[in-house]
């Protein structure tokens, strides 16, 4: 029926006006029940947005719907338990203006009263690894965005802000500079003047990075984006975010081999942090980090950020080796893991009970053997394998694949402990 009021309207301001009354016209999906239902008075299952507003936000709704579109004209499912009037998809993007909110925060916290516009561009010379990196993917997500706002790609564009926003910029580059944006009071002369450059530099490229992402978000979120992009840049309140212009794409600042380095980067510290857990170490303990690597610019990349390794993974000290040293000077009694072709070693005796650790590794095994005896014997069942649903059948072999996983991972583990 859309298709014949918008057919009807062309056609009467066609014959009264002579002009055309859109130059596009977007036509959405359904928004379906938690059932995949279409929503209707007679079957009872329609949602109050009013209810869903006062609880999560109007941007919250707004924001949760676009990121459900999975292409033009799909339909969308909204997750909605009638009993309490909540919706955990709903939820989950009131989490992120949350986020959101945080993030504009620390950096006014930060900023000391400078906006974007006082503190102007970072010079390029002072720019450490984390900052290329995020102006980086500051200006890939940019052309992305714009690319996908034109060709009317609301969902891939909400999906593509929202992973930049919380998974890079707030879980990643905020971490990374914490320690540039405080200079020890002990600091004088020389080393006092660079530390200060450096804070500056940290808060021109935080200041940059979020303006930008306050106006790609604006069509999605405008009334928190409004609200937040006014404390960020000091502009009255007669001047609008809707109006100012998109942000500037820099093309000089994209790094291909720079964004696949730190992505890489990143993995390492998430394998340092999980061999952190398997160890059972205190988060005041320090261990020493050594990553064997045969790639010279990813052993680049790790020696350039060594001091933000130290920080993130609470590191006595980080060595970065290539295979033939690593040989030379093998490290005992350590936990071993890989991040694609990059091995992580944290050699941990005199800092845990090796003993109490290879007893818990020993039951890791036992319970992962345990449960791949039990889901084998289900797969090697015809009554199972042939009868089951293909879906059914399907989890319980990545079930099986995921428990052998385990159960060899925590053999090697055990066999590193000597």
């Amino acid at each position: 029926i859309i298709f014949f009021w918008v057919a009807r309207m062309t056609m009467m301001a066609g014959a009264f006006t002579g002009q055309m009354p859109f130059q596009d016209v977007y036509i959405h999906g359904l928004v379906r029940d938690e059932n995949n239902r279409k929503m209707s008075k007679s079957a009872g299952n329609g949602i109050d947005p009013l209810l869903l507003i006062d609880r999560y936000g109007a941007d919250a709704l707004r924001f949760a719907l676009v990121r459900e579109v999975a292409g033009a004209g799909q339909d969308i499912r909204l997750d909605y338990d009638r009993k309490s009037d909540t919706s955990a998809t709903v939820e989950a993007s009131r989490n992120f203006a949350n986020k959101l909110w945080n993030v504009t925060r620390f950096a006014l916290m930060n900023l000391d009263g400078e906006t974007p516009a006082s503190l102007g561009e970072p010079d390029p010379a002072a720019l450490q690894l984390a900052d290329r990196w995020i102006l980086s993917r500051l200006a890939r997500v940019n052309r992305e965005t714009a690319e996908r706002y034109g060709a009317y790609g609301l969902g891939e564009a909400s999906k593509g802000l929202y992973e930049f926003a919380w998974n890079e910029v707030c879980d990643w580059y905020v971490e990374l500079i914490k320690r540039r944006l405080q200079v020890p009071a002990e600091l004088e002369g020389a080393a006092r003047e660079s530390a200060l450059a450096d804070q500056r530099t940290a808060c021109q490229v935080l200041a940059k990075v979020l303006n930008a992402l306050l106006v790609m978000l604006h069509p999605l979120m405008p009334h928190l984006s409004e609200e937040l992009w006014h404390g960020l840049t000091g502009e009255p309140d007669t001047t609008f975010l809707a109006l100012q212009p998109w942000p500037e794409l820099d093309q000089a600042r994209l790094d291909d081999n720079l964004e696949a380095s730190f992505a890489e980067l990143i993995e390492a510290i998430r394998v340092v942090r999980n061999l952190r857990a398997v160890a059972g170490l205190k988060p005041s303990q320090s261990v020493p980090v050594r990553f064997v690597s045969g790639r010279p610019e990813l052993a680049a990349v790790l020696t350039a950020a060594t001091a933000d390794i130290t920080a993130l993974t609470r590191a006595e000290r980080v060595e970065v080796l290539d295979p033939a040293a690593a040989d030379a000077n093998p490290a005992t009694k350590a936990l071993a893991g890989v991040s694609g072709e990059l091995q992580v070693v944290l050699p941990i005796e005199g800092l845990v009970d090796l003993e109490a650790l290879r007893a818990r590794l020993e039951k890791d095994i036992a319970k992962a053997e345990k449960e791949i005896k039990g889901l084998a014997g289900r797969l090697a069942n015809p009554n199972f394998a042939d009868k089951a649903p293909p879906e059914v059948v399907a989890e319980c072999k990545a079930n099986l694949a995921e428990a052998e996983a385990q159960a060899e991972l925590a053999r090697k583990r055990l066999a590193d402990l000597g």
